[in-house]
This record gives structure tokens, sequence and C-alpha cells, in this order.
């Protein structure tokens, strides 16, 4: 039994927890940023805001009153595993959560306008939860155990921003901000096998993985707006490559529980401290505004460049001795690709009550993957003449993954994972 024990987990986890590679180097900046949907996500036409401060700076120019927003967030995210075309589990998790905090405010000038922000805001949420459960046996048919393999991430990140615009001349405005960004995140792999027909003397066994890496980094961008006529405006920005930090943990453990409640820890292993840097992609985007009032509608495009991203550190593959710097290059190159994310979205704005909706898509960076990331934003926004106005939003983002793993029969399992991360957005916004 015990070798059968060793055999699966040998599989399950597959290579040293040591061994950083090419997922752990994008996972910081994986995915859709995590503007806030109750300011519309607009790129660049209508862009509230804050989200100005994390997209295209040079929008800040376009605010004439200073004002203070916040906004909280209602998350489920859900996982539905299929295998072999059939529908499996489909495990929900849900959690309330801070999502931003703007000050904006503008400087009197004698010509054009300078505005300066600042904004906490959560840009990545580190969630995801997916499960699959079945039946295998070992050498005899007639063995017969189940079994479920988990795969749960938690965790969010957040910037700091603080940023500036100036409208050098009567139609164009230029902008930078600066990001300090923080964050944890927390993801635990673990099978488990329980004993229905009694063959074994365990009625439960665990073999679970935790690692829980913080983030903490710096990120910068620039941008231009210019309108190009009454009626068009052209929006471009630079993100520069962030730098994030990461210092990991990790734990392992192997744990038999026996029909009289008692149980064996047959291995409990916590490993020591990792401490490496990863570079993120470089990002430029490019947007074309249409206004017509009380309509505003945009069309937009962003290019990250993540077969540029980076592992660097003092770190040696477990096995070969090589650097994983060089490890992980060779990986980057291989299993991941440029992403293009296409946005639309179009604005209904008649004082006091504002209606937008938006539409993203963008290719997933692993190259393996075929199935595009999507997302959905739609809000409302009512201002009041007292200077307090109210925001609620709804964002849907769906995307695909795996669950594969193989068993102590050697027999494999490709689950395909579809994703879905939704959440309400509902906040306060006080002009000064």
């Amino acid at each position: 039994m015990k070798n059968r024990i060793l055999f699966i987990t040998m599989i399950l986890w597959g290579v040293s927890l040591f061994s950083q590679n090419y997922l752990d180097v994008i996972r910081p900046f994986r995915g859709m940023r995590g503007i806030s949907g109750s300011e519309s996500g607009v790129i660049p036409a209508s862009m509230g805001a804050s989200n100005a401060l994390m997209g295209n700076p040079a929008l800040l120019s376009f605010n004439e009153k200073a004002f203070f927003a916040a906004d909280m967030s209602y998350d489920q995210v859900a996982g539905r595993s299929v295998f072999n075309s059939m529908v499996g589990e489909n495990p929900q998790e849900q959690n309330l959560r801070l999502n931003s905090l703007t000050y904006i405010k503008p400087i009197q000038v004698y010509r054009g306008a300078w505005v300066w922000g600042v904004n906490l805001q959560r840009v990545n949420a580190f969630s995801s939860i997916s499960q699959f459960n079945d039946f295998d046996y070992e050498s005899n048919p007639d063995t017969v155990f189940a079994y479920k393999y988990l795969l749960h991430e938690m965790g969010d990140m957040y910037a700091l921003t603080a940023g500036t615009s100036v409208m050098f001349t009567m139609n164009t405005s230029i902008g930078y901000s600066i990001s300090l960004f923080t964050g944890k995140n927390s993801t635990t792999q673990l099978y488990e096998e329980s004993d229905p027909h009694d063959f074994y003397t365990f009625e439960r066994f665990i073999d679970s993985l935790q690692f829980n890496p913080s983030y903490l980094g710096f990120g910068a961008r620039v941008g231009l707006l210019s309108e190009v006529s009454e009626n068009l405006n052209l929006g471009i920005s630079i993100e520069l490559p962030s730098r994030i930090t990461v210092t990991e943990t990790a734990s392992s453990d192997m744990i038999e529980w026996y029909g009289d409640g008692s149980d064996s820890v047959l291995s409990h292993e916590k490993l020591s401290q990792l401490d490496y840097t990863t570079w993120g992609p470089w990002r430029i985007g490019l947007g074309l505004g249409f206004v017509a009032n009380p309509f505003e509608a945009s069309i937009n495009y962003r290019y990250h460049s993540y077969s540029t991203v980076s592992l660097k550190g003092d770190l040696y593959d477990s096995e070969t001795g090589e650097s994983l710097e060089n490890v992980v290059d060779d990986q980057v190159s291989s299993f991941v690709q440029d992403v293009h994310e296409f946005s639309a979205s179009l604005l209904w704005a008649l004082d006091p009550l504002k209606l937008s909706f938006a539409a993203t898509l963008m290719n997933d960076p692993l190259n393996y993957r075929f199935d595009n990331i999507i997302r959905m934003d739609v809000g409302v926004g009512y201002q009041l003449r007292s200077g307090i106005g109210f925001t609620l939003a709804f964002r849907n983002e769906q995307w695909q993954s795996d669950l594969n793993h193989t068993l102590g029969s050697d027999v494999e399992r490709s689950v395909d994972v579809e994703n879905s991360f939704s959440n309400i957005q509902f906040g306060l916004k006080y002009i000064l």
C-alpha cells in the first residue's frame, strides 16, 4: 500500500517543489487587469479616473472637479470540470473584498489643465477552484477506491498608484503614473483517496501541497490623448515591464486516517523560503473614442509582450544544476506567447444617470491553450446634486484551464475546466 501511495505522489506533483518554472513567472501578470467595472472600464473615451491611473493616465486631465471614490466587490469563482464530454463537479467560492479607493485633485492653472490622482486598486485576483472525482483500482479490478483531485487558488494583488496629467495644448494631454504592487497568493493541490469497500487498512488518505508566494514590486506607464476632431479621440498608452519580487514558502503532507479515528502522518515537509524576481510584459495600447452626446463609444487594442517575461535570481534546477534563469527562458520560448487584447465599450451619459457596457477578448498567454479569455462589464451610475454618487456594476470573466493527472494504475485523466469569475461592484463617489 505504501509503495502505491508513494508512486501516486511522485506522479501527482511530478517535479521538485523548488524548480520554479514559467507558470510561476507569469502568474503575477496573467489575466485581465482588475480595473473597476463600476467606472465602466472604457479605454480611452470615457474611462473613470481610477481606471485612467492604471490604463491611460492622460485621461486624468479631463476631470474638472476633485472627488473621492470607493467601491467594494462581491466575488464568486467557479470551475466546472468536463471529462470525456461529461460535466462533473462545479465547486464555487464567494468573497467580499475592497476593490478601489481613489482621490483626484485638479490644480488651478492659467491655461489648459493639470490633474493629480492617487488610487489603491485591486489589479489581479488569484481566484480559481476546480475539482474532479472518480474511481480507480490498483492491480486487481475488484479493489476499487474513490479519489478526488482538487486545485484551489486564492489571493489578490493591489496597486498603490499615483499619477498626473497635463493638457499642454487645447486638444492634447500627456500623463504618467507609477505603481507599488503588493499581494499574496495561496495555492493548494490535493489528492484524496477513500476506501468504500474496506480493501485497505485506511479509510482516507490525503496527499497535499501548499505554496504561498507573496509579491512586492513596482511599475510605470505613460499615456497620450488627443482630440483629433470634435467627435473623435485618439489614445495611446505604454506600460513598462513591472518588476515583482517574489518570496515563496511551500509545504507538503501525506496523512492516512483509520476506522478507529486514529491517523498516521506519512510525511510532513516544510521547505525553506525562496526569493526571486520576475519581470513582466511590455504593454502597448491604442484606442479610438467616438463622441455623439449623450453617447460615447470606443474600440481598443492592447499588446502584451509575454514572450519577454523573465526570472532573475540565484536559483538552480534541483535535478540538473542549471541556472533557473536559463531554464525559465527556454520554457517561456516554448510555451508562452504574446497576447492581443481587443475591447469595445459604449457609454450613455445624461446627468444624473450613466449607463455603460464593455466587452473584452484576449488570447491566453499559454500557447497550448487555444481558448480565449472573455470578459463582460455592465455598469450604472447616479450622481446627486449634493455631490454624492452611487455606482453599481456587474462583471463576468471566463477562461479555460486543465486539471490533468495520472493515477497509480497508470490511468491518465485529461480534465478540462471551464472557469468563471463574476463580481458585483458597488461604490460611492463624492464630488468635493
